[in-house]
C-alpha cells in the first residue's frame, strides 16, 4: 500500500503540469476576445434577449402562468418529466467524476504516445463541458441571488415585475433560468464539440428547446426567465471556448475566428483501431490494468 499511496501524488502532479503546461501555451497571437469576428454573435445575441425581453415583459410574461395552468394533463406530465434534464448535476456529476479519473488515477505512460494523445483531447473536451455548465450556472445564481424576482408561484400576489434582492429562497430567484442557461451552455458546447455532425447538434438543441419551454409550461419561470438563461449559457460557451482556444485547449482558434474542437487523434485512433482500442488503452493506463 505505501508503494501505491506514494505513486499516486507523483501520477497526479505529473498530469497536472503537463495540463498546466498547455493552458499556458499559445498557438495564435494574444488578441482581445473582441478582435475575433464571431465574437460580434454574442453582441447581436445580447440586442436580441433585450429585444425578447421587452416583448416578454409586454405580452408574455402575464399570459405564461394562465397558459401553464390550461395545458392537458398529458401535456403538462410530459413537461414535468423533461424539465429534470435541464438539472447541471446529469451532467457536471458524470463528466466531472470522468475528468478525475483522468487526472488522478490515469498513467498515460503505460500506452502509447497517440492513444495517450487521443485521450488528452478526450480528457480537455470533459474538461470544458464540466467548467462551462459550471461557470454559466454560477454567473445565472448570482444574478438570481442578487435581483431576487418572484416566480410565477407569487403571480397574483406580485404580479411580473416583484423583487426581494439578496434573496436565496425558492419564491425569489426566478431570473434567470437556471434550467435554460444548463440547456443553453449544454447545446452550445456540443455545437462545438460535434462540428459538423448536424444531426447529434440538431437533437441536443431539439432537446434544450423542450427543455428551456418546460420551464414556463411547468409554472417555474416566466418566457423573460428563460430567455435571459439561455443567452447566458450560449454566450458563455462562446467566450470561454474562445479563450481556451486561444491557448489550443480543447479547441483551436484559427486568426480568421474559427474555432475547431481538438480531435485529431481521436479521430485518427478511431479510424485505424475503433473505439474498443480506445477503451483499452485507457484501460491499461488505469491501475489494475493490464499492459497488454
Amino acid at each position: 500500500m505505501d508503494g501505491v499511496t506514494a505513486v499516486e501524488p507523483r501520477r497526479f502532479t505529473g498530469n497536472l503540469a503537463v495540463l498546466k503546461m498547455r493552458l499556458r501555451r499559445r498557438r495564435v497571437p494574444r488578441l482581445a476576445l473582441s478582435a475575433y469576428p464571431r465574437i460580434r454573435i454574442v453582441w447581436a445575441g445580447a440586442a436580441l434577449l433585450a429585444m425578447l425581453i421587452a416583448l416578454a415583459l409586454i405580452a408574455g410574461d402575464s399570459e405564461a402562468p394562465r397558459w401553464a395552468r390550461k395545458l392537458s394533463p398529458l401535456v403538462a406530465n410530459l413537461f414535468r418529466f423533461v424539465t429534470d434534464f435541464g438539472k447541471s448535476g446529469w451532467m457536471l456529476i458524470p463528466t466531472g467524476v470522468f475528468g478525475l479519473i483522468l487526472l488522478f488515477l490515469a498513467d498515460w505512460s503505460r500506452i502509447g504516445r497517440r492513444m495517450a494523445a487521443a485521450w488528452v483531447e478526450v480528457g480537455e473536451i470533459c474538461g470544458f463541458f464540466f467548467f462551462n455548465l459550471a461557470g454559466a450556472g454560477m454567473v445565472t445564481n448570482i444574478i438570481k441571488w442578487t435581483l431576487g424576482r418572484s416566480r410565477p408561484i407569487r403571480f397574483r400576489e406580485d404580479g411580473i415585475l416583484s423583487f426581494q434582492p439578496i434573496s436565496f429562497a425558492y419564491e425569489h430567484v426566478s431570473f434567470p433560468s437556471g434550467h435554460a442557461t444548463t440547456a443553453a451552455a449544454a447545446f452550445a458546447a456540443c455545437a462545438y464539440i460535434f462540428r459538423g455532425q448536424p444531426l447529434v447538434v440538431g437533437l441536443v438543441g431539439l432537446m434544450a428547446g423542450v427543455v428551456a419551454v418546460s420551464r414556463v409550461a411547468v409554472g417555474a419561470h416566466f418566457p423573460s426567465d428563460v430567455c435571459a438563461g439561455v443567452f447566458i449559457g450560449a454566450s458563455f460557451t462562446v467566450i470561454y471556448a474562445y479563450a481556451l482556444g486561444r491557448s489550443g485547449v480543447a479547441f483551436q482558434c484559427l486568426a480568421d475566428g474559427t474555432l475547431m474542437p481538438k480531435t485529431i487523434a481521436i479521430r485518427r485512433i478511431a479510424d485505424e483501431a475503433g473505439p474498443r482500442a480506445m477503451l483499452s488503452g485507457l484501460w491499461r493506463a488505469l491501475p489494475g490494468g493490464s499492459r497488454r
